[in-house]
C-alpha cells in the first residue's frame, strides 16, 4: 500500500519532469501508485439505500463540467468535506472501478487532476494515459507551413472515428511546420476547433487516443485548440482539414 507522502511525491515528480518519455514513465509511476494507496471521496450525511453507493460531486465554475472529487490524503478530504458531507476511504483501484463513468478530480483544491472515464478505463488497464507539454510559437518567429510529408493517414482514421462521437468537435486540422535555423526543424501541428470549455478535456482525451498511432513516429505532434469563434492560425490553411462538419 502506497502511503499518500509517497502518492504526493510521484505526483510532484510528474509535474516537474521535462520530455516526453520523461513524464510518460514519472505518471505511469504515479498512477499505479495510485491504485495501491488508500484514497478517499465524499458521501452524503444521509443514510443511503442497502447494497447502493452514493458519491458527492460537484460543477466545475471553469468549465461547467461534474467531477467526483477523490482525495489522496484524509486531511484534504477533511477540509473540503466541513460538516456537510461524510468521507468514504478504499483502495484506488476499488474506488475507480465503482466510479466508472463518471469524471474524475484528484484533490481538487491543491492538484486539480481530472481524469476523464477513457482515461480511468486506461489507468484500471495498467495502460499509459499519453502526455503533453505546453509550446508555444512567438508571433515573430519564422515559420514554413505545408502538407504533411510523413504518411498520416493512421493517426487521422483514429481521430476522425473518434471526433465524430464528440458532436462539440467541429474541425480538424494538420499541417508540417518548418522552424529553426534554416527551417530544418519539422514538426506536426493538430488543430481542434472546439469550445473552450471543452479544451482540457479533448486534449487529454487526444492523448490518450493517439498513442497507438505514435509508436513509431520521430516528428514531434503538437496539439493547439482552437474556439470556433476565434480566427484559425494561418498556417493551418497550409495544411489539410481532415475532419469538418
Amino acid at each position: 500500500m502506497a502511503s499518500a507522502k509517497l502518492l504526493q511525491d510521484l505526483l510532484q515528480a510528474a509535474r516537474q519532469s521535462t520530455g516526453a518519455k520523461e513524464i510518460a514513465r514519472a505518471e505511469d509511476a504515479f498512477f499505479k501508485a495510485l491504485l495501491k494507496s488508500t484514497v478517499y471521496a465524499h458521501v452524503p450525511l444521509a443514510p443511503t439505500p442497502p447494497g447502493r453507493m452514493r458519491f458527492v460531486q460537484f460543477v466545475r465554475p471553469d468549465n461547467g463540467q461534474t467531477v467526483l472529487p477523490i482525495f489522496s490524503d484524509r486531511e484534504q478530504a477533511e477540509v473540503a468535506a466541513g460538516n456537510v458531507r461524510a468521507i468514504i476511504a478504499m483502495a484506488g483501484r476499488e474506488l475507480l472501478e465503482l466510479t466508472r463513468g463518471a469524471t474524475l478530480m484528484l484533490n481538487p483544491n491543491v492538484d486539480q487532476v481530472a481524469l476523464y472515464p477513457a482515461e480511468v478505463e486506461a489507468i484500471l488497464a495498467g495502460q499509459s494515459i499519453g502526455t503533453f507539454s505546453k509550446e508555444g510559437i512567438a508571433e515573430s518567429e519564422p515559420v514554413g507551413a505545408c502538407p504533411p510529408s510523413c504518411p498520416t493517414d493512421e493517426l487521422t482514421s483514429i481521430l476522425r472515428e473518434r471526433f465524430a462521437t464528440e458532436p462539440l468537435v467541429r474541425a480538424a486540422y494538420l499541417v508540417e511546420l518548418h522552424r529553426g535555423p534554416e527551417f530544418a526543424d519539422i514538426s506536426l501541428f493538430l488543430g481542434i476547433v472546439v469550445p473552450g470549455a471543452h479544451h482540457e478535456r479533448l486534449l487529454q482525451l487526444t492523448s490518450l487516443w493517439i498513442k497507438p498511432a505514435l509508436k513509431d513516429w520521430s516528428t514531434p505532434l503538437s496539439v493547439m485548440l482552437c474556439k470556433p469563434d476565434e480566427e484559425l492560425p494561418e498556417f493551418f490553411h497550409h495544411g489539410v482539414q481532415f475532419y469538418g462538419t
